[in-house]
């Protein structure tokens, strides 16, 4: 089964071991994590501890790349505010 996230969800902790969570961006005030969930990697991204984006790669490197390109959307819609 399928867990959905809603759009209040926190950042998951590093602390749970059966969370095997990699940081991908930590620059305040997001936040970003990707997990590897064996046929896809799923990533996430919080601002000030909500999560405002999440998506899937089919491997870590595409998923700091996706993360990479939100994460460059989002600090130019912040410069143009």
């Amino acid at each position: 089964m399928l867990e959905t996230l809603s759009a209040s969800a926190s950042p998951p902790t590093m602390n749970n071991p059966n969370s095997e969570l990699t940081k991908l961006y930590d620059t305040q005030p997001f936040t970003a994590y990707t997990e590897d969930l064996e046929f896809m990697w799923r990533w996430t991204i919080y601002q000030d501890n909500k999560l405002i984006q999440e998506g899937c790669s089919l491997s870590l490197d595409s998923s700091r790349h996706a993360v990479k390109h939100v994460m460059a959307f989002f600090n130019m819609q912040g410069k143009m505010l």
